[in-house]
């Protein structure tokens, strides 16, 4: 961690803050366009060893948020372990990111992000498999920084897989040199950074805030091998050589960003647990320095009757004024049950003569070829209408349909099952 003094801008030391891995610090990363475009650099740079072209990847962080609704659909929703339709997602996903949900749900499926069960591939239910889920936690760990983290993690490892035993002196020693050359490319990149703007240095600096961390932790590696593997003293003294330059060139990252603030007086870097740090430990004169130039209206504490009768009337809330309701003129004077019997019974003509058309005076009649003819939807509303007629007790018709189903894709119907109109038994004849 970060062992930080802060200061007030006339040089008075504020007080030493103790800076853990969870807590923001110097080096914390504040949000921002800015820092989605350097999230996008990363992103590009992550995925540069396998991607088919340079335009694989996605410049807008956002377009993220759609595998993300997709993986919090299928861990709240999918109980069963059988799947989740791609119906179901888009239901459950709604609008989470830029775009529509199909054009982007078609990429992550076309790329195995979600997929059907391995020994069904024609089933229409989908997977979630557990490498997209590391893929979108490796993600989240890019975006808040810019990949100490991995280093930490890969230290944490072989840390732990000395202490129980599951590695070989070999292994270590590939692991080990892994670790080297990774924190010696990260030490190299503070040491660049350490001669650019200010201005770029803070947009970095959510990238290398566990220097100290990374130290200790590459320490209690090496002291646990050098009393089970003392014939790799050399190499994790490499290792640790790389470790302290690393922590050296943050140091040099931390100095210039405490100048900045103490120069331009820019305290937005400094969180609000320094600032009660400074005010439990600081003197009353050291806090005073900050606003030694600083310029303050003089008071006044007058306040006339009229002032205070004008911000009552402007503070005033408003009146609700409640309008009554607006009579309902009835223009028709007639029976409104009279009215919908009429309408009912010019529907029950309007189908009974349909069916007449259709039958024309035979038993039944096969309608799935007008159907075809009828396209969409005049042939949804004829089905409606047929069916209706069915159910009418007055109307002595019925509809049989079929078990099979037609299929075709180039139709204006792509699916259709096979429908009948019959005379009822008790039926009259429609002549």
């Amino acid at each position: 961690m970060f062992r930080q003094l802060t200061t007030s801008s006339a040089g008075g030391v504020w007080g030493e803050q103790d800076l853990s891995r969870d807590e923001d610090d110097l080096f914390s990363q504040v949000g921002g366009s800015e820092e989605d475009v350097e999230f996008c650099r990363r992103l590009t740079a992550f995925v540069a060893p396998v991607a088919r072209d340079r335009g694989a990847v996605v410049e807008d962080p956002a377009v993220l948020a759609w595998a993300q609704a997709v993986y919090a659909a299928f861990g709240d929703r999918d109980d069963s372990g059988r799947g989740l339709t791609a119906a179901e997602l888009e239901a459950m996903c709604g609008d989470a990111g830029p775009g529509t949900f199909e054009s982007r749900f078609s990429v992550l499926r076309g790329m195995g992000f979600v997929h059907p069960p391995r020994d069904q591939p024609h089933q229409q239910r989908l997977v979630f498999p557990t490498v997209s889920v590391a893929a979108l936690l490796v993600f989240e760990r890019l975006k808040r920084g810019g990949g100490v983290q991995e280093i930490l993690i890969l230290l944490d490892e072989t840390r732990q897989g000395v202490v129980d035993d599951q590695l070989q002196s070999g292994e270590i020693s590939s692991k080990l040199i892994t670790l080297r050359r990774a924190i010696a490319i990260s030490a190299n990149e503070l040491i660049q950074l350490a001669g650019r703007p200010v201005e770029e240095l803070i947009a970095q600096r959510a990238n290398h805030r566990m220097s100290e961390q990374l130290l200790q932790e590459a320490r209690t590696l090496i002291d646990l091998l050098s009393e089970q593997f003392p014939e790799l003293a050399a190499t994790g003294g490499q290792l640790i050589a790389q470790a302290l330059r690393y922590s050296a060139a943050a140091n040099v990252l931390v100095e210039r960003l405490l100048e900045h603030i103490k120069t331009h007086r820019d305290f937005s870097m400094l969180t609000a647990e320094q600032y009660r740090s400074a005010a439990l430990r600081s003197s009353a004169d050291a806090l005073a320095g900050v606003f030694t130039r600083t310029v303050f209206d003089p008071p006044s504490t007058t306040v006339t009757a009229q002032r205070v009768i004008a911000t009552m009337r402007e503070l005033r809330p408003r009146e609700i004024v409640r309008r009554p309701p607006r009579t309902v003129a009835y223009s028709d004077p007639g029976d409104p049950v009279e009215r919908a019997r009429r309408r009912q019974q010019a529907v029950r003509i309007r189908r009974e003569t349909m069916t007449r058309l259709y039958l024309r005076g035979r038993e039944k009649v096969d309608l799935t070829d007008e159907l075809l003819k009828a396209g969409w939807p005049r042939a949804a509303r004829i089905v409606a209408d047929l069916l209706a007629a069915t159910a009418d007790r007055d109307l002595p018709v019925r509809v049989v349909l079929g078990v099979s189903l037609r299929v075709d894709s180039a139709a204006a119907v792509s699916y259709m099952t096979p429908l009948r109109l019959v005379v009822s038994a008790d039926g009259h004849q429609h002549g």
